[in-house]
């Protein structure tokens, strides 16, 4: 398993014993002294991993990105049993993350023996260059279900179409199948203007009237009358889904791609899953088998084909990994949008490489269908497909790479020394423990280093700031400040956007903006509570900080922020 490593890693780290495994440099104490004088520089396109199995750390590698290739230029043995076979897993995956051309371990010409040794891996020794190492892939691209929350696949399709990744095999369940289709005919721009202007009454026979009105009153009534619809006809018939798939749909364009294409089904009534190749369609059922493949019943209709009832493939595959593994698969790219159904329990044998595109914000409702948060879904694939392959930054907010590393670091060792200027923090800190700051963090599984960008995003996504749109730091940090005084003011409406949410989206919208214990209102009370020179309630204040300590240094942030804005 691959862990990337920061320069307040190193004082965790037991380097006693640590070689070189190939000599990059002169001796082990130089390649130990240039790997934590290059970390500390927080560049751009370098970066550090460790190689653990089983929590043991294997070895420590360097390396620095460019546009095809990743260049290995330093690695340190840290455990007396690696084998060759590992270090090379452990190389193969840096690249293999982000489908790199070629790999090229800096090295001068070898002795025979340690030659024959990266032969024997695959290297072949180039003047002026190194050892270099031509990549291969078979991926599998693998599309779960989830409804209406599909649009979110069709982003990161667009990232994948522009970083030209390729893949051999696809496999889908209900809207990945869907979306499956669309993917293999490679038609882009068509599946965006579908997804863009896509509405429920598109995909199912509903009377819904046309309402631009996107509140929580609207919303309970399309899922009553949805319900009832259900109810009443054993299943909301899909005619429109199906006509929408032929329409959308060019079998003549799709069976002459060499992709292999799968699809997952669940077949009624044993329940069993069924798994379906394009090779064994033909140009008239195809259109069945997508249908098949995303008939959530009892919500939907079940479809027959040849005399047999199918329903949703998320009743037994939700995300058909497996599918594309039992065929030989070498990575894979998963594209998982929560939605509801069974996953399969999976394993990955050694070398095989796995990229799971999946979002920590909320996609919406599986059945009501809205172009606008559509349109929201896609935006966000996207970026979080680019941050995931290397192009941006970021966790649940997307930065571009420039200085990035470098930027957090600052804000970090600025935030602590504004920290020191706070005596009712302090004096609660001094009560907490004796380590410092650093060294408290780390204890608490957090990198130093990027206690700045912890903080930063988490008060941006309690003020329901946008992440769809790409931001620096500091046009971040800025709106942070401002969002806050609207939300203490009560500036606006939040609950009433311009786009569809689901009902427990609704609910916790409701709580942050009512509650008056919502940890909106925590942030508030610490934030007025460090802005007093007053001493009153303290003791509470302490008490409470033992138990959200991350919500005061929230506060904290907000108001060192503010003072930085200035």
């Amino acid at each position: 398993m691959l862990k990337e490593i920061y320069p307040s890693h190193l004082k965790m780290i037991s380097f006693e014993g640590a070689k070189e495994w190939i000599p990059f440099f002169g001796s082990n104490s130089q390649a130990l002294k240039e790997l934590s004088a290059n970390m500390v520089q927080l560049k751009d396109t370098d970066a550090f991993f460790g190689w653990y199995e089983k929590n043991q750390l294997l070895f420590i590698v360097g390396v620095t990105f460019y546009k095809d290739e990743v260049h290995v230029n330093n690695l340190l043995k840290m455990s007396k049993t690696v084998r060759n076979k590992e270090y090379y897993n452990g190389l193969v995956a840096i690249a293999k993350r982000r489908f790199l051309k070629k790999m090229v371990l800096k090295l001068a010409k070898q002795p025979l023996l340690k030659a024959q040794e990266l032969h024997k891996l695959g290297f072949s020794y180039q003047d002026g260059s190194g050892y270099e190492l031509e990549m291969s892939y078979n991926t599998g691209l693998v599309l779960g279900g989830g409804g209406a929350k599909g649009a979110y696949q069709i982003g990161v399709w667009h990232c994948l179409e522009e970083l030209s990744i390729d893949y051999t095999m696809m496999s889908g369940t209900s809207v990945g199948a869907l979306n499956g289709g669309l993917i293999l005919q490679g038609e882009l721009e068509v599946a965006e203007e579908m997804w863009q202007s896509i509405a429920t009454e598109k995909i199912l026979s509903l009377p819904f009237e046309t309402s631009d009105e996107y509140t929580i009153k609207e919303l309970i009534n399309k899922l009553q009358l949805l319900t009832k619809t259900a109810v009443q006809s054993k299943g909301v018939s899909t005619e429109p889904l199906l006509n929408l798939i032929k329409e959308l749909m060019d079998p003549e364009k799709i069976f002459n791609k060499e992709k292999e294409f799968f699809i997952a089904t669940t077949e009624t009534p044993r329940m069993e899953e069924k798994v379906v190749s394009l090779k064994d369609m033909t140009e008239e059922t195809l259109p069945q088998w997508l249908l098949a493949s995303s008939s959530f019943f009892p919500a939907m209709a079940a479809c027959q084909i040849d005399g047999t009832y199918y329903v949703d493939g998320g009743y037994r595959n939700n995300v058909p990994r497996d599918v594309l593994l039992n065929r030989g698969a070498t990575e894979l790219l998963v594209i998982d949008v929560n939605g509801p159904g069974i996953t399969k329990p999976y394993h990955l044998e050694n070398g095989v490489t796995e990229l799971i595109f999946s979002s920590s914000w909320g996609l919406g409702n599986v059945l009501l269908f809205d172009g606008k948060r559509s349109t929201w879904n896609m935006r966000l694939g996207y970026l979080e497909a680019k941050k995931l392959l290397g192009d941006y930054s970021g966790q649940s907010y997307t930065f571009p790479n420039k200085n990035f590393k470098k930027e957090c670091l600052v804000l970090s060792r600025e935030f602590f020394y504004f920290l020191k200027l706070i005596p009712k923090f302090n004096n609660w800190y001094k009560k907490k423990t004796t380590l410092k700051e650093w060294e408290w963090l780390q204890k608490n599984q957090i990198i130093p280093e990027f206690i700045s960008l912890i903080l930063l995003e988490s008060l941006a996504k309690k003020l329901m700031i946008d992440p769809t749109l790409l931001y620096t730091l500091d046009e971040l940090s800025q709106l942070v400040v401002k969002k806050f005084h609207e939300k203490e003011e009560l500036v606006g409406d939040e609950l009433n956007q311009a786009m569809m949410y689901s009902l427990g989206e609704w609910l916790t919208k409701y709580a942050q903006q009512k509650s008056p214990i919502s940890e909106f209102q925590q942030i508030a009370s610490y934030y007025h509570y460090f802005g007093d020179e007053a001493e009153s309630h303290r003791d509470s204040y302490d008490l409470l900080l033992d138990v959200s300590w991350k919500i005061g240094l929230e506060a904290l942030f907000l108001m060192f922020l503010e003072k930085r804005n200035k």
